[in-house]
């Protein structure tokens, strides 16, 4: 299901991604590195500080990746992170290899070089950082000029000290970035627009930043600071935006959709969504208005059943409509036993929910069941058929159909260790898993035995689980690791070799896992972690 375009109350933003190679840990014999087509990290790309053109690519140098659009295919094609070699100080000025497919960019400590067809970065320093950048029309693949705190300087090809000289070609053969301000002055039609253009529906207004173009034609590309590219032609007097961001940087949860998935964020001072579709050719960014959304409030998991999008805060139950951008909060006035949710399942009738004073279900009609005989703060849920198994901080308990409240089988009663805080459950096959913060239980379908057992690579404190086809995905503060529960094998992924930052989610989707970090959302492919 993708959601109508046609939101009311929602902005509405596009974006395509993937990523480019990069060494990992030994994951396996077969995977040393991460191929494009492995790994995708979508961060929040929306404040541009540069941009460069040539006839076939654009290039928007924003707070975190370089992203490429194709000109042709009118696409974007692979962002570039600071996990690829995107630099990490701030870009000042961006500059299009005219011939080829190369970009230089200058930054506050530097000057760097990305290659798009090798995925190859060359930089180098610079006193006080480059602040200009300069071609030779009459010969681009000699170097190129850089203008820093000392002056001018010339880079040769392939070398990585500047030196003095020569002399700036003539005016005419001079290849340089767009000045906004001449840009701007020569397209007036973009200033008349640039309010209504520049203006969300919570009435923030944002600014041009940056400007390119190209001799080929009359496009006339605009970097903003908070709305990402837009390209404007100025003959036409027409524009049309080229988002291409999650709403924030951080993500805290994800819920798996028909062919995509959703990334909720409540951090940045922005709340809202962001439609991940499963092979990144867009996304859509719907943000409440003000009022009528999740705010402030911390988001602990993500639920989507029939088209509705089920949100677990520290404010009580958000229902949203995707599709009308229509948002529903359930709080301690519906009956809920707190507003401090922590876990959803789906119901036959609904939706679980548990809360830090215990489990409720939301119907379809909108009423809120309590469970009254149970108090304890419910960390963990999930719904095997009619069955609800409940991770508590009392460890792990089941709700069988038609019960009142949970009982503890005999089976767990047997493991002490699964009195414990559960804070994730998972089942792959017939097998259920428990998680807790530094272990994890899993129970033979065949004898009904719990085994505990501690991962063998480094996650730090557990979070999330994710079952797949013959294991679970645990992701933690300091990694994410596939196990293999028959042969008791782990894979480890580590942050911040191979994540951006800290996990807080994770959901599975043949060929994908997808991870919710701080940092934004990572793509995996699940066989080059897993192997055969």
């Amino acid at each position: 299901m993708r959601p109508d375009r046609r939101l009311e109350g929602w902005n509405v933003g596009r974006l395509l991604l993937l990523l480019s190679s990069i060494p990992t840990l030994q994951l396996s014999s077969q995977t040393r590195f991460w191929r494009p087509e492995d790994r995708a990290i979508i961060s929040e790309f929306s404040i541009v500080d540069a941009v460069a053109a040539s006839p076939w690519v654009v290039y928007a140098a924003t707070r975190h990746g370089l992203l490429l659009y194709d000109r042709r295919a009118r696409a974007w094609q692979l962002p570039i992170t600071t996990i690829d070699g995107y630099p990490a100080s701030r870009v000042r000025t961006a500059l299009a290899d005219p011939a080829g497919t190369a970009v230089w960019l200058g930054t506050d400590d530097g000057w760097a070089r990305y290659d798009a067809d090798l995925r190859r970065w060359d930089r180098g320093p610079a006193p006080g950082g480059v602040s200009g950048l300069l071609l030779d029309a009459a010969d681009a693949g000699a170097g190129v000029f850089l203008r820093s705190a000392s002056g001018w300087s010339f880079l040769p090809r392939g070398g990585l000290t500047p030196v003095p000289g020569p002399s700036l070609p003539p005016l005419e053969r001079r290849v340089q970035p767009l000045d906004l301000r001449a840009a701007l002055a020569g397209a007036p039609m973009a200033e008349a627009q640039r309010a209504l253009l520049l203006t969300d529906r919570r009435m923030r207004s944002y600014q041009f930043t940056a400007a390119a173009s190209t001799p080929e034609d009359n496009d006339l590309f605009l970097g903003t600071n908070g709305m990402g590219l837009v390209r404007f032609d100025p003959t036409m007097g027409q524009w049309e935006p080229l988002p291409y961001s999650l709403l924030a940087a951080g993500t805290d949860a994800l819920a798996l959709g028909a062919d995509g998935v959703w990334a909720v964020s409540a951090t940045d001072g922005r709340s809202g969504l962001t439609w991940l579709p499963e092979d990144l050719s867009s996304t859509t960014l719907l943000e409440p208005p003000p009022g009528n959304g999740f705010g402030s409030a911390a988001v602990r998991r993500a639920l989507f059943v029939e088209r509705m999008l089920w949100l677990a805060t520290t404010a009580g139950v958000f229902r949203v409509d995707p599709a009308s951008g229509r948002t529903r909060r359930f709080t301690l006035g519906d009956g809920l036993p707190s507003e401090d949710v922590r876990a959803l399942a789906p119901a036959p009738d609904g939706v679980w929910v548990g809360t830090a004073r215990g489990l409720a279900r939301i119907t379809t009609g909108d009423a809120v069941v309590r469970l009254e005989n149970v108090v304890l703060p419910v960390l963990s849920l999930l719904a095997v058929h009619e069955t609800l198994w409940v991770g508590s901080v009392a460890g792990l308990g089941v709700l069988l159909p038609g019960a009142r409240e949970p009982e503890v089988p005999p089976a767990v009663l047997a493991e002490p260790g699964l009195r414990d805080p559960i804070v994730a459950l998972a089942r792959t096959g017939d097998t259920l898993v428990a998680v807790l913060e530094g272990q994890v239980a899993w129970r033979d379908p065949g004898t009904d035995r719990w085994t505990l057992e501690r991962p063998r690579v480094p996650l730090g404190r557990i979070s999330a689980a994710a079952g797949d086809a013959g294991g679970v995905w645990l992701g933690g503060a300091i990694g994410l690791a596939w196990w293999r529960i028959a042969g008791q094998e782990f894979r480890g992924l580590s942050i911040p070799g191979d994540l951006p930052a800290p996990v807080r989610d994770v959901v599975v989707e043949a060929p994908w896992v997808w991870v919710a970090t701080d940092s934004g959302v990572v793509r995996l492919r699940r066989d080059a972690v897993r192997g055969p």
